[in-house]
């Protein structure tokens, strides 16, 4: 049978077929408008009775944007998080995601926020593209979840917060091969000392290297040396938990470091401008890290703003003069947001301290009895070790706490060996003929050489008498 004269009897039985359905049920054949749409007229985009509604979507389903690189969160620390409350604002990880220190991915990490978990919501960027959390760890208490990655639930009338400074990355020193080493897992804060109230120099960047030489008593965080061009200690600490370590089996266990004492503010009067601490911040002598640390702000300490430096990188703050003699100290505009302070003037920077050791020569008042380590004293580069000096007070007059402190002078060779705080009060008040013990924690820096810190024990802002040690590291 030839081709087309298949088409065409199959075009006769469909026709058959059609007029048969008509006729069976539709009225007459007679009736039927020769406009009728026919049953193939249904308009394609039409939802078919067994579609899913869009509500059924499942909440840990992909949304439609790309899924946030697996590394985020893999390897990071779950973040507990306090739940979200029916009814109240909150926010559903559609997926693991992580959250972040601010409104974006160069923050700090705080931890990987897991599919299915709830969170307390406090707040929306001002772009809209990210939502605050409430956590309790930061020190701020809050973190940040892309809004990509969460369902939120009651939302819409969350406050509007700004989106805090980010925090500098600190420039890590690489280790040698077969070095103690750790590579940064997330971005990670770096700290003055071996806790999240010590005060943070930076971030560490996904993937940056660093030598460790020491890690922390309880194992929980690690040495790390940075560059000392930088940050005048030459080392820092990082949070094991956020790091992937090698080779540091035999570091030395490191002392922590004094923490400096509570900063004291004054409350601002209303409409003054103001500086808020993001997380604990130091109080310095002067606008930059090379001025003597006076103490510290907790989150969310306030205070009023009285100036700034001319490079625009930090704000001058006021205090009372029984913190600190002048009456004013810096903060740094990284670590700090601010309100009102379009108009404060620019104030010049006060002389920084010296980077040569002063005259040791003893005071009139002050007998240095005793010191150890002797100076000249060899250890190895990259260790830490105690150190303790005891002063006779050979005046008439006691030392007493609030008029008396020990203050940080200069260092040798402009290597500082200690870390944190740079004046510290006495703990106990020292009678005529009475000794005090001043103690504390030092690491020798990374490079062979002679290294030194001269340290002054102050009445009333007077050098009561110096005294300093001097190690060799080879």
């Amino acid at each position: 049978m030839k081709k087309k004269e298949m088409i065409r009897i199959r075009a006769a039985i469909v026709a058959i077929l059609v007029v048969a359905i008509l006729t069976a049920c539709g009225p007459a054949a007679t009736t039927v408008a020769p406009t009728a749409v026919p049953p193939t007229a249904v308009p394609p985009t039409a939802v078919p009775p067994t579609a899913v509604p869009p509500t059924a979507v499942p909440p840990t389903a992909v949304p439609p944007t790309p899924a946030p690189d697996p590394a985020y969160y893999e390897n990071e620390p779950v973040a507990v998080v306090p739940a979200g409350v029916p009814g109240q604002p909150m926010v559903e990880a559609a997926i693991n995601t992580v959250i972040f220190g601010g409104p974006g991915t160069n923050y700090v990490v705080y931890g990987a926020f897991l599919g299915g978990v709830t969170a307390i919501a406090t707040g929306v960027s001002t772009d809209g593209l990210w939502y605050a959390i409430s956590v309790p760890v930061a020190p701020g208490g809050n973190g940040w979840v892309s809004a990509t990655y969460v369902l939120p639930t009651n939302t819409s009338g969350l406050p509007v917060l700004a989106s805090p400074p980010v925090p500098p990355t600190v420039e890590l020193v690489p280790p040698a091969s077969g070095d103690p080493q750790a590579t940064a897992l997330a971005q990670t804060y770096v700290r003055t000392g071996p806790g999240d109230t010590y005060p943070a120099y930076g971030i560490a960047q996904t993937g940056a290297m660093a030598r460790v030489i020491g890690k922390s008593e309880d194992g929980a965080w690690l040495v790390v040396r940075v560059n000392p061009q930088v940050i005048g200690a030459g080392y820092a600490w990082a949070a094991l938990a956020y790091l992937q370590a090698s080779n540091i089996e035999t570091v030395p266990v490191v002392a922590s470091p004094d923490q400096a004492p509570p900063a004291t503010v004054e409350p601002p009067p209303a409409g003054a401008p103001t500086a808020t601490a993001l997380d604990y911040i130091y109080l310095r002598s002067g606008p930059g890290t090379n001025y003597l640390i006076l103490g510290t702000a907790a989150p969310g300490a306030t205070g009023e703003v009285t100036g700034k430096s001319e490079d625009g990188l930090w704000w001058q703050i006021k205090v009372p003069t029984s913190f600190y003699s002048t009456g004013a100290a810096w903060v740094s505009a990284d670590w700090t947001t601010t309100a009102n302070t379009e108009n404060v003037p620019v104030v010049a920077a006060p002389p920084p301290p010296s980077t040569e050791l002063p005259s040791t020569t003893p005071t009139v008042g002050c007998q240095l009895v005793s010191q150890d380590p002797v100076d000249y004293t060899v250890f190895p580069p990259s260790t830490g070790f105690g150190m303790t000096w005891v002063v006779k007070n050979t005046g008439s007059v006691s030392w007493d706490g609030p008029n008396t402190n020990l203050v940080f002078l200069g260092a040798y060779n402009g290597q500082r060996l200690h870390q944190n705080g740079d004046v510290y009060g006495i703990s106990e008040s020292v009678v005529p003929g009475a000794t005090y013990t001043v103690s504390g924690s030092l690491i020798t820096p990374a490079t062979p050489g002679t290294y030194g810190e001269a340290w002054a024990l102050q009445q009333n802002g007077t050098n009561v008498c110096t005294f300093y040690v001097i190690v060799e590291a080879k």
